[in-house]
C-alpha cells in the first residue's frame, strides 16, 4: 500500500506552507512563504521525499482548476470600494502606469535582454498578485510548457525582494521630505465625501437566509453568468482560444456589477468562512511546475527572474516618479505606490506603518502622517494586485502561447 493518497498529499503540502509561513514571519515578512515555500518543494521533489504529482494528487488543485479560481476572481470584485477609487484617482492613475511600465519594460527591454517567453510570462506575476500567477502558469501548463510555469512562480516568489526595499527607501523619504517642511504641523484638508447613486435593486439577505451555503450559491450563480457571458465571446478561429471578454476579466466585472447591485455581499467569502481553503488551493496550484523542473533549469533561470525584477522596478520608480511629478505627488511618494504592484496587502500596510513609526512625531502629527501615506499605498496595492493584475494576465497569455 503506497503511502501517498489524497490525505496525506494534501498534508503534506499544509505542512510544507506552514513552515513557509513560520519562516516567513522569523523574518517579519521580509522573505516571502512562497519563496520558503518553493525550496521546500524543490528540495522534495529533487530527494524523492515528496511525490512530484502531490498537489494534483491532493485533489484540491482539480477542484480550483474547475471552479476554484472562477469564485475568488468573483469574490475579488466584490472588494472593490469605487467610491475611495475616485477619492484617490492620483493614487489609481499612478498605479495603472505601474502597471503600463512593466508592460513597456518587457515587451521592449525585457524581450531583447531576456527573450521574449520570459519577458511576457514575468509580466503579470511582477504586476501583481497570486491569482495573476494562477493564470499565467496554468496557460502555460496547458501549452505544455513546465519551464515557463515554473520560471513564473519564481518570479511570483521573489519580487518582494525587490518591492520591500524601495518602497521602504521611498516612504521614509516622502515622509522625511514632508516633516522637515512642516507639512504635517498645517491642518490637512478634509476628504472630499464623494458618493456615487446607489445601484441596489435587491434587498439586504434576511438574517435567517445568511447560511455559508446561501452565500457560496450566490457567488456560484454570478461566476455562472460571467462564465457564459465571456465564453460567448470567443474570438472564432483563435488558437489557442481567446475572447473580446475573457471570462477571468468578466468574473472580476460582473463582482462589481453584482456588488453594488446588491446580490453579492462585500467580501463575500468572509461572510461564508470560505477565504481560507479557497487562499490555500490557490497557493496550491503554483509548485506543480516545479517538479518538472532540473536543477540545472532552475539555475539558468536565476539570472533573468533576477534581471528582469531589476529593470521592472527601476522602470517603474522613473515612469511613476515622472507621472506623479505631473499630478502633484513627490517622486518619492509616486515610486512607492509604483511598486505597491510587487507588494499586496498586508504588506502595504505594514511597511506603511513601520515607516511612520520610524520617526518621532509630535502631537497628532503621526496620525496626520498615517492618513497622509496609509491611503495611497493601500488603494495602490489593491489597484494593481488585485484589479488589473487579473486582467493583464488574461491579456498577456493569448501572446504568448
Amino acid at each position: 500500500m503506497s503511502f501517498w493518497n489524497p490525505l496525506t498529499c494534501i498534508t503534506g503540502c499544509l505542512i510544507v506552507y506552514s513552515i513557509g509561513e513560520i519562516l516567513s514571519k522569523k523574518t517579519k515578512g521580509a522573505i516571502s512563504s512562497l519563496l520558503f515555500a518553493c525550496v521546500l518543494f524543490l528540495a522534495g521533489f529533487w530527494s524523492g521525499v515528496l511525490p512530484k504529482d502531490i498537489t494534483t494528487q491532493s485533489g484540491l488543485v482539480a477542484v480550483m482548476t474547475n471552479f476554484g479560481t472562477a469564485f475568488m476572481i468573483t469574490n475579488i470584485g466584490t472588494l472593490i470600494d469605487l467610491e475611495e477609487m475616485i477619492r484617490e484617482w492620483k493614487t489609481v492613475v499612478i498605479s495603472l502606469v505601474s502597471i503600463g511600465a512593466i508592460a513597456l519594460i518587457c515587451f521592449t527591454v525585457g524581450s531583447l535582454l531576456f527573450g521574449r517567453e520570459y519577458a511576457l510570462i514575468a509580466a503579470p506575476p511582477v504586476a501583481g498578485s497570486t491569482v495573476a500567477g494562477i493564470i499565467v502558469t496554468g496557460a502555460a501548463e496547458a501549452a505544455k510548457r513546465p519551464e515557463l510555469a515554473a520560471f513564473a512562480v519564481l518570479v511570483l516568489s521573489v519580487q518582494k525582494f525587490f518591492g520591500i526595499p524601495i518602497s521602504t527607501f521611498c516612504i521614509r523619504k516622502d515622509l522625511r521630505n514632508k516633516r522637515q517642511s512642516g507639512y504635517f504641523k498645517q491642518n490637512t484638508e478634509q476628504k472630499s465625501q464623494f458618493k456615487l447613486p446607489s445601484m441596489r435593486i435587491f434587498k439586504e439577505t434576511p438574517q435567517k437566509l445568511r447560511s455559508n451555503t446561501i452565500y457560496i450559491c450566490k457567488v456560484a450563480l454570478v461566476a455562472c453568468l460571467a462564465d457564459f457571458v465571456g465564453k460567448m465571446t470567443v474570438i472564432p478561429g483563435s488558437d489557442p482560444v481567446n475572447y473580446i471578454l475573457n471570462p477571468n476579466i468578466a468574473y472580476l466585472l460582473f463582482g462589481v456589477i453584482f456588488a453594488r447591485i446588491g446580490f453579492l455581499e462585500r467580501d463575500i467569502f468572509s461572510k461564508s468562512s470560505s477565504t481560507g481553503i479557497i487562499t490555500f488551493g490557490l497557493l496550491l496550484m503554483l509548485p506543480g511546475s516545479l517538479a518538472k523542473v532540473s536543477p540545472s533549469a532552475l539555475l539558468s533561470m536565476i539570472i533573468p527572474v533576477f534581471g528582469i525584477l531589476l529593470i521592472c522596478s527601476i522602470g517603474i520608480v522613473v515612469i511613476c516618479g515622472i507621472v506623479g511629478k505631473l499630478l502633484g505627488y513627490s517622486p518619492y511618494a509616486s515610486a512607492a505606490i509604483g511598486v505597491t504592484c510587487m507588494l499586496a496587502y498586508p504588506a502595504t500596510q505594514i511597511i506603511t506603518t513601520e515607516g511612520v513609526d520610524s520617526f518621532e512625531w509630535e502631537g497628532d502629527e503621526r496620525q496626520k502622517a498615517m492618513d497622509y501615506m496609509l491611503p495611497k499605498m493601500i488603494i495602490g496595492g489593491f489597484v494593481t494586485v488585485t484589479i488589473v493584475s487579473v486582467a493583464f494576465a488574461s491579456i498577456i497569455c493569448p501572446l504568448i502561447f
